[in-house]
């Protein structure tokens, strides 16, 4: 057993010097045997120095921390225990401890400790100074905190907010756990349930009145946060839910309110708040048909128009009917959602051509012996006939140049749908024998990938539909006078790009089910007429798919390869000597042509809003990237107003 005494101990000097180079002492010899601790009127920075070097703790001294200290013990104790006397002692003397992140303490004055209390909510014991939050369920924090502030420590804190159900309080852990247990005492809940049958207003408009009334001035604003309403439509009843006293002033006033209603006449307007009253009137005049014809025709003559003016359905019945009624519309009058249709139509397509030839002419003169004899083939170009007629036709063939001048557009053609590397070689000999030769060759590889994503936004059970392209006239009949001049023609303008028809519906569970109708159109050329050639692809399914997940609608994949041989008989089939008696012409083309879609349902103006910011965002990040110097906030500011950028 160790007894501490003040001023007396020898082995101080060299603590002080062992602290001072940062080593803790905590001998566990002096843990097994306990300490017994006996200071009067000791300098309290020496009596931290014996704590610190039986705890092997570290302490930090503010410059403050000054005077003598008792400390009076018969008993052995822990370590544990001198540290908590050593807590209570600060405590006494007007001091306290704040933990740091290293592990080491503070000890600073009591007035100071408040703002540098330790970790929050950290679990610790004892006359520790530390913060904890309380979170409210029921009560209100300005009430709990002026309930628990007088059992708090003078020089700590407790702070609490309006609006924000929580309560921090910083005091001593021993206390703290004394304020929980009050504070658990003060956050239950009081309210209670009423009901509240309604004969001649709805649930949902009477729900509306009651909270309306506890927002007006002079009410308290706890009975606001307090008060619940909670309408029922199938059975029309209000249920309230708040405190006894709030509920017990609010109630006599809805009940005279359903009362008053049923001598407001036989005529009620209902204004709709989501829906539209032109397609709401058909479904409501069919369940009053039913609702009269159950009933005998007891509830009287029913009148239901529609005014689309003010987008309201008016009632002429009796007040009982009119209610029904009522309450049907307010059931089917709810914000729908919205749905953004993303379609991605992906197009990667890729071609190669070979094409190898060898075309000769050979004519002897007029005295020569040697026959003609030629190899030209269609699939190559130019045509080796039209040439050589063409150099041969002179001015004093035929009857001018008219012979010339065919021959030489025929050769200017065959030039011109030549593509690829040619050699050739031509002349004549003195005896006039014509010879000439052309090797063709040509290797042509190309590919292509088309991506377009149309987009649009389309209401719940609603159809919308997008199209990006150009209309085209094609010709549909044709009518000739009897000169056959200036024919009469008819013609139809057709669309033609990408085409997006979508009508969606929102289901359980955040799944969608869309009926789809994907077109991609576009101009192939013309024919002989020059009437145009079109290409079409088009998807037209219906397809359920979970919200922001991409599903494949269909696509194709076509690969198509032809090849084209020209030859002379037997001598084309000769080993390598046959090259030149033939013409190859082959040609390859793939396309892989795929359709996703993405459907995203907007809910509300806040999904609205991100989904704007996120596609405008792109738009301005590809225009920046551009460098043109244009700027897209600029004229959305100078179209649409200031702030409508995002």
């Amino acid at each position: 057993m160790k007894v501490f005494k003040n001023a007396q101990w020898l082995m101080r000097p060299l603590v002080g010097a062992l602290m001072l180079a940062a080593v803790p002492f905590a001998p566990t010899a002096l843990a097994a045997e306990g300490h017994v601790l006996n200071y009067r009127d000791a300098e309290i920075r020496a009596f931290i120095d014996d704590i610190a070097t039986i705890t092997g703790k570290t302490f930090i001294i503010d410059p403050r921390v000054r005077g003598t200290i008792n400390v009076v013990s018969t008993e052995q104790v822990t370590i544990e225990g001198v540290f908590q006397t050593f807590l209570s002692a600060l405590k006494v003397n007007g001091f306290t401890l704040v933990p740091t992140a290293s592990g080491a303490f503070k000890v600073v004055p009591d007035e100071v400790a408040a703002q540098d209390a330790g970790p929050v909510d950290e679990a610790r014991k004892g006359d520790l100074l530390i913060t904890q939050v309380f979170t409210l369920k029921y009560a209100d924090p300005l009430a709990v905190q002026a309930a628990i502030k007088p059992f708090s420590f003078k020089k700590g804190r407790v702070f609490a907010r309006k609006g924000t159900p929580v309560v921090i309080v910083t005091d001593f852990a021993d206390n703290l756990e004394r304020i929980a247990k009050l504070v658990a005492t003060l956050d239950i809940d009081h309210s209670v349930i009423r009901t509240l049958a309604l004969e001649n207003t709805s649930a949902s408009e009477m729900a509306d009145i009651a909270v309306k009334l506890a927002t007006q001035p002079g009410f308290d604003d706890n009975v606001t946060q307090s008060l619940t309403a909670l309408p029922l439509d199938s059975s029309n009843t209000l249920v309230l839910k708040g405190p006894a006293d709030v509920i017990d002033t609010f109630l006599p006033v809805l009940k005279e309110l359903d009362a008053n209603n049923a001598s407001r006449g036989d005529l009620r307007v209902v204004q709709l708040s989501y829906g539209t009253a032109e397609k709401m009137l058909p479904m409501l005049e069919a369940v009053t048909r039913s609702m009269t014809g159950r009933e005998g025709n007891a509830g009287g003559d029913v009148m239901i128009s529609a005014y689309s003016g003010a987008n309201a359905i008016v009632i002429n019945a009796s007040s009982e009917m009119q209610q029904r009624i009522a309450n049907v519309i307010h059931m089917l009058d709810v914000p729908r959602a919205q749905v953004l249709v993303e379609a991605i139509v992906v197009e990667v397509s890729e071609g190669a051509a070979k094409d190898l030839g060898v075309q000769y002419i050979l004519a002897g003169g007029k005295s020569s012996n040697i026959p003609f004899t030629v190899a030209n083939y269609s699939n190559t170009a130019p045509n080796i006939l039209a040439l050589t007629g063409a150099l041969q036709l002179n001015d004093s063939d035929g009857d001018g140049t008219s012979a010339k001048d065919l021959a030489s557009a025929a050769a200017v053609e065959s030039l011109l749908g030549f593509s690829g590397f040619g050699l050739g070689i031509a002349g004549e000999t003195d005896g006039g024998t014509i010879f000439g030769a052309i090797l063709n060759a040509l290797e042509q590889d190309n590919g292509s990938n088309i991506l377009s994503t149309p987009s649009i936004m389309a209401m719940d059970n609603e159809t919308a539909s997008f199209l990006s392209g150009q209309e085209i006239p094609i010709t549909t009949g044709q009518t000739l006078t009897s000169s056959s001049t200036n024919p009469f023609t008819t013609i139809e303008r057709k669309d033609v790009g990408v085409k997006l028809e979508v009508t969606p519906q929102v289901n359980e569970g955040e799944e969608i089910h869309l009926m789809i109708r994907q077109e991609i159109s576009s101009i192939a050329g013309t024919t002989g007429a020059n009437e145009l050639i079109t290409n079409k692809r088009e998807i037209q399914t219906t397809v359920r798919v979970q919200n922001g997940e991409i599903v494949v609608l269909g696509g194709l994949i076509e690969e198509n390869e032809s090849v084209s041989v020209d030859k002379v008989p037997f001598l084309g089939d000769i080993p390598l000597l046959g090259r030149a008696f033939r013409s190859d012409s082959k040609s390859r083309s793939k396309r892989n042509l795929m359709i996703f879609l993405r459907p995203t349902i907007v809910r509300s103006a806040g999904d609205a809003e991100a989904l704007t910011a996120k596609k405008y965002n792109y738009m301005r990040a590809q225009q920046a990237a551009s460098e043109t110097g244009l700027s897209l906030d600029l004229l959305v500011e100078e179209v649409m107003g200031k702030g409508a950028e995002r």
